[in-house]
């Protein structure tokens, strides 16, 4: 965050790229230190992928299984995402 500006007109500029670049920094640190335990609860070995606009996915298998996100607690979440061949 900076300062911009002189006397009454100031105003703070917010780098907003620069969270986004940090949240997916911790995210890709959160899932290589709990690789184990990820790799547990899905079952097999993943790779990550981070589409266009930052959202990052788990690929099993090669296919977007999970999506992954650190949530407010600082804690990894994975979102299962439904087989579109699937039942539903």
């Amino acid at each position: 965050m900076s300062f911009i500006g002189t006397g009454d007109q100031d105003w703070v500029e917010l780098d907003l790229d620069l969270f986004d670049r940090q949240r997916l920094g911790r995210l890709k640190t959160l899932l290589e230190e709990e690789r184990a335990q990820v790799v547990r609860s899905v079952g097999m070995e993943y790779e990550v992928e981070i589409d266009a606009v930052g959202t990052a996915f788990l690929l099993v298998d090669g296919q977007r299984r999970y999506m992954a996100e650190v949530n407010h607690d600082d804690r990894l979440l994975l979102t299962g995402i439904l087989d579109p061949d699937g039942p539903l």
